[in-house]
């Protein structure tokens, strides 16, 4: 069976959903659209869909990830961009689409993510050993994270939450 990666944007004011109904919103827009998704087996069908790392509730996502099982290719990938693109709602924008090959792994392999925090209020601020500057200016930091080892309430607790945080997803 196929499966469609779809790459997706999660900006203003869908920062504010919860990756539980980020699932929950694609789900009813491939079926809004017709498009002959997968069920798993069993007494309760669900959609077979892998979504990427969970995002915390008020982090922007720029290059979040969720696989979706198709029973076949009827539909072109740009057309399920351009299609999506008019019924997601604001804050949430289909980036890319593309089959995945045979030998690709569903969900991806991400390890780690790019986290750039606009920094409102200047203070230093307490790194952890495990994350990695990228860069840093009087505005600006850009720490690398392994996902394995992140809860996204530090990153609260350390920036605090009236600056705004952007996650980019580093895939392997």
């Amino acid at each position: 069976m196929p499966i469609v990666r779809i790459i997706y944007e999660k900006k203003g004011p869908a920062k504010f959903i919860s990756a539980n109904y980020i699932s929950k919103i694609f789900e009813r827009s491939l079926r809004r659209l017709y498009i002959p998704l997968e069920f798993s087996s069993g007494y309760t069908h669900r959609v077979k869909m892998s979504l990427g790392p969970p995002l915390a509730v008020g982090i922007s996502g720029t290059n979040e990830v969720i696989d979706v099982h198709l029973v076949n290719r009827q539909i072109e990938s740009c057309e399920i961009v351009e299609n999506l693109n008019k019924i997601l709602p604001d804050g949430l924008k289909v980036v890319d689409c593309y089959y995945l090959k045979d030998n690709e792994k569903s969900p991806p392999a991400i390890k780690s993510a790019c986290y750039t925090i606009k920094i409102s209020d200047k203070k230093n601020f307490e790194i952890l050993e495990s994350w990695k500057i990228i860069f840093q200016s009087n505005e600006f930091i850009e720490i690398e994270i392994p996902l394995e080892k992140l809860k996204h309430k530090q990153l609260f607790e350390i920036f605090g939450s009236n600056n705004v945080i952007s996650r980019r997803l580093i895939f392997l």
